[in-house]
């Protein structure tokens, strides 16, 4: 911690631009990370809400005019808002998903034409922020993260390492998924054919306001099942809280939201947003929010979602965690840790990569007899609390957005100096490559 301060004061501090719009989400992990990068760098920001409609249609070169920058960021909403053809979200999609703080119509009206601006920077290093859930990559998202890397941008997206399940549940052509799936592969394909022009950097960290120390023998609850249950995406997490619920023990299940995603919660406050007409409103029952109706999640449902989501943490000695029907290694895994809560996971690629080892700093259990495994994780109880502190450790040593920001630097430090051969994860590192 006090390395971190003594580099936070150094005046050989990096000039980065970030292009994006200004937005929000229940999960903070961007937002933190641009919170955190403006430690110890000198960070400007352009995009809707960042900067005035007149900048935005003088453009970014004009921007950019004599400023010496040593990267350039481009986040992947700026991108959904170009309205490009073949991708998955539009400028409205994207503003009725996530807190706008920003008009649509500057995004809709601006965003292309500065994109376009980007292609063709020369002399900078150029990144793209890509951090989709790997299952969204569909064609048009592949087309574009191929346009950039032609036009020498780098792709900082989820590390190899993580992506390996998919792979492997693909190629044995599980039956539940569908062709939307099937392009999975891409985002691994795109990492793993350009290595060096890859930043397999994991942007999933935890802020210091997340770290909750609270002794594990005083806490209130035996077990949580955190996160979204909607069974389309996350079907394991019902089955997972009904077996710990019928075994007896006591289960945190004080929260409102955890079987609604964003777009649900809002279908359930529909008197906190503003449509246009009567039928809108009645059309959103049924259909959810969509292009067409002028509404938006409120920054006070998001709040409460964040809260009570890591208060169910807080008051735990064991969290349940699965990555869904991707078996990614979602933040979750990282929350529980660092809530002080012994950290449960489903088996998943990315495990040992990121430092987590069973039965040292976590749990892990698999698909097998899992009411089996729960009672074994019970008897071995005298050993969990010394398991939950190692985790917590972990988080603590490895895994903080300033290790993510520090992480970045170094390698936009490489890229500069013509030395960068591509990165990796082993126990916990980011490993950079160097060309000799």
């Amino acid at each position: 911690m006090l390395l971190f301060h003594l580099w936070l004061i150094g005046d050989d501090c990096m000039k980065i631009l970030i292009v994006d719009v200004n937005w929000d989400y229940k999960n903070i992990m961007y937002r933190q990370f641009y919170n955190y990068l403006s430690y110890g760098n000198e960070i400007s920001f352009f995009g809707p809400g960042y900067v005035s409609r007149d900048s935005l249609e003088k453009g970014i070169l004009n921007f950019m005019d004599k400023k010496e920058y040593d990267a350039v960021i481009l986040g992947v909403y700026f991108v959904y808002s170009t309205n490009i053809s073949g991708m998955h979200y539009s400028a409205y999609s994207v503003h009725r998903k996530v807190i706008p703080y920003y008009n649509v119509n500057d995004a809709y009206q601006c965003c292309h034409k500065i994109y376009k601006q980007l292609l063709d920077l020369k002399n900078i290093i150029k990144i793209f922020f890509y951090y989709e859930d790997p299952l969204a990559m569909g064609k048009g998202d592949q087309k574009i993260c191929a346009e950039l890397m032609e036009k020498d941008f780098f792709l900082m997206s989820w590390p190899s390492e993580m992506l390996v399940t998919m792979r492997q549940r693909i190629n044995g052509h599980n039956a539940g998924y569908n062709a939307m799936i099937l392009n999975t592969n891409s985002l691994l394909e795109f990492m793993e054919k350009n290595k060096k022009q890859s930043i397999p950097l994991l942007l999933t960290a935890i802020s210091f306001h997340e770290i909750f120390f609270g002794e594990y023998s005083i806490r209130t609850y035996d077990w949580c099942v955190p996160g979204n249950r909607v069974r389309e995406f996350y079907p394991g997490r019902d089955t997972l809280a009904n077996i710990l619920k019928n075994k007896g023990y006591k289960c945190w299940d004080y929260d409102p939201y955890q079987k609604l995603s964003v777009v649900s919660i809002e279908k359930k406050q529909l008197d906190r947003y503003v449509f246009r007409n009567r039928e809108e409103k009645i059309f959103s029952y049924f259909y959810g929010k969509n292009n067409y109706v002028s509404s938006y999640p409120n920054m006070e449902s998001i709040a409460a979602c964040r809260e009570i989501y890591l208060e169910s943490m807080r008051k735990t000695k064991r969290v349940l965690v699965d990555g869904g029907i991707t078996k990614l290694l979602v933040r979750k895994y990282f929350e529980a840790c660092a809530c002080g809560a012994l950290m449960v996971g489903m088996e998943t690629s990315g495990l040992e990569a990121m430092g987590f080892v069973d039965k040292y700093n976590c749990r892990v259990i698999n698909d097998g007899d899992i009411e089996e495994q729960i009672e074994e994780i019970m008897k071995d109880d005298h050993n969990n609390e010394e398991i939950a502190k190692k985790g917590q450790q972990l988080i603590l040593k490895k895994h903080m957005f300033t290790n993510r920001v520090l992480s970045l630097t170094k390698t936009i430090e490489t890229i500069k100096n013509g030395n960068y051969s591509g990165a990796y994860w082993n126990k916990g590192e980011y490993v950079i490559k160097e060309e000799k």
